[in-house]
């Protein structure tokens, strides 16, 4: 089949034999071919780039999707892709006037009342009702609300406070709350219809710390990457908490995990490559991005499976769309079977277990794909670019401690305190 895909996910998903090694039975060996006759055809080009066909399934003229974080940079992205394909959007959102900033040009190219603003704090209980009004009868969401909504939010005194602190090596790390998260799970499981799904946006690296140190030693081409490590606001573990919420939860979900978020100045968008075992990092454009999570709103490709995706420049969007390589992707439960580590705590790591090869089969390709010429992030600063590496401007050695200006880049989330600002700065994952 043609896809979107990267060559890890054709290699694995079409040939048994590393899951003919795997000492667990129940681990299957070749993803289903799931029908595929229900899916939408392709809607008129758009103006800029069309949405790939057969990248979503349902019927847009009488499907509600919900986006909880419509005003953000990437949820603005979703409202926008679902609008040309013909979709009831209600887009909450918590600022109405950033929503009017942010979503007028959608608006004004939109259908009359096809998008429905929905003004509501998802972290407010005084707003739940507004919510779960949102979520009545609602086909699919996409969860692209940013980390404020699972706890993660400057102290009191701003983000100023965090500076010393973060000179002397300490990086703050909140307490996570999932309220929520599991106030709009329950809503959707009341109101929504029985086939909801949630598309939960997260971010590539979230599992990394989580690993077995010996995985982490393994894999430390992935680990020693200082954004990794400094874990800002400790917004890997949280998010990776939050997807074990989702999980736990008893709906259809899919998890999207995209590497370094880009806009369309600095990293244009192109084709979207799918992958798993928490080894891909480089940059994905945030119009893909919105491409992908549509996707795992909607295809049944996607279902109760959780992966990463990056943008692969210079190569156009597969006309097939995302669902060939979606189906050759693991679910979840697959994953545990085979014995992967899933950074949960494991307390025994096998390199030996068809999981732990999956990884490494997913390793060898991406390894190959980051950005620039030099293809090593664990050379990277936080906070520099991959073009300032292939230049000679930064050539950070593995294994060194972050430096001042890094800690206190991820205790404050911002250059302007110790650093001049650096344009596109990556933060590779």
């Amino acid at each position: 089949a043609s896809s979107s895909c990267l060559l890890i996910t054709y290699w694995l998903g079409s040939h048994q034999s590393i899951m003919a090694s795997s000492s667990c039975s129940s681990a299957r060996l070749a993803p289903a071919r799931l029908a595929r006759a229900h899916r939408m055809s392709p809607a008129p080009l758009a103006a800029r780039r069309p949405l790939a066909r057969r990248h979503i399934s349902a019927s847009a003229s009488s499907s509600s999707i919900v986006v909880a974080g419509a005003a953000g940079q990437t949820g603005v992205r979703v409202v926008e892709r679902l609008v040309e394909r013909g979709f009831h959007v209600k887009a909450i959102v918590r600022d109405a006037d950033k929503a009017k900033e942010t979503l007028d040009a959608v608006m004004a190219n939109a259908k009359s009342g096809s998008v429905e603003i929905v003004k509501a704090d998802l972290t407010k209980q005084k707003d739940a009702e507004a919510i779960r009004a949102a979520l009545e009868g609602a086909q699919a969401a996409v969860w692209a609300a940013d980390t404020k909504s699972l706890g993660i939010v400057p102290g009191p005194l701003g983000i100023a406070a965090m500076a010393v602190p973060a000179l002397r090596g300490m990086v703050p790390k909140p307490k996570a709350d999932f309220t929520a998260l599991t106030n709009f799970l329950d809503a959707a499981k009341e109101v929504a219809k029985p086939n909801f799904r949630l598309a939960m946006l997260t971010s590539a690296a979230v599992t990394r710390l989580g690993w077995h140190e010996d995985k982490q030693k393994h894999l430390d081409s992935v680990v020693d990457i200082p954004i990794v490590r400094l874990n800002p606001f400790g917004v890997l573990d949280v998010q990776r908490e939050a997807e074990e919420v989702v999980r736990n939860y008893g709906i259809s979900y899919a998890i999207v995990r995209p590497v370094g978020l880009k806009d369309d100045d600095s990293w244009p968008p192109a084709r979207p490559v799918l992958a798993q075992g928490d080894v891909l990092v480089g940059r994905a454009n945030r119009r893909d991005v919105a491409d992908v999570l549509i996707a795992a709103a909607t295809l049944p490709e996607c279902e109760g499976k959780t992966f990463e995706m990056a943008t692969i420049t210079g190569y156009p969007p597969n006309d097939e769309g995302l669902a060939p390589a979606a189906d050759l992707l693991k679910t979840d439960k697959e994953r545990v079977a085979m014995g992967e580590d899933l950074g949960l705590g494991a307390v025994e790591y096998d390199a030996t277990s068809a999981g732990e090869a999956f990884v490494d089969a997913n390793r060898i390709a991406a390894s190959q794909l980051l950005p620039g010429m030099t293809q090593d992030a664990t050379k990277l600063e936080m906070g520099r670019t991959y073009e300032q590496l292939d230049r000679g401007e930064v050539n950070r050695e593995s294994g060194t401690e972050a430096t001042p200006r890094e800690r206190a880049l991820a205790a404050t989330g911002s250059r302007r305190w110790f650093a001049p600002p650096v344009p596109n700065q990556d933060r590779e994952r």
